[in-house]
């Protein structure tokens, strides 16, 4: 890797390039992850179940995580799947 100026030019990593959209599996392990299914199941069995409600239940059954991070899966859990359509606003024609 060279520096000249404000241009830098060779790879960090030594490496070719990584796609952008690959994740990069760094940082600390989910704690999160192992309870997902069964968040999930709770989710579809009532999906008004609000996420103190899930915390709970997820703390009944040994989840040792913070609030934040169970928050966030129970978020994405939530958010509807538009098939096919990358912006997530099904297939785009209004219909």
């Amino acid at each position: 890797m060279a520096v000249k100026g404000t241009e830098v030019s060779g790879s960090v990593s030594g490496g070719a390039a990584r796609p952008w959209h690959q994740p990069r599996g760094v940082g600390r392990p989910s704690t999160v992850a192992p309870f997902a299914p069964q968040i999930e199941a709770w989710l579809r069995e009532t999906p008004a179940l609000s996420g103190a409600d899930v915390l709970r239940r997820a703390r009944e059954v040994g989840y040792q995580g913070g609030k934040s991070a169970l928050y966030e899966l129970v978020r994405r859990l939530r958010m509807p799947h538009a098939a096919g359509h990358p912006n997530g606003h099904g297939n785009g024609n209004g219909a």
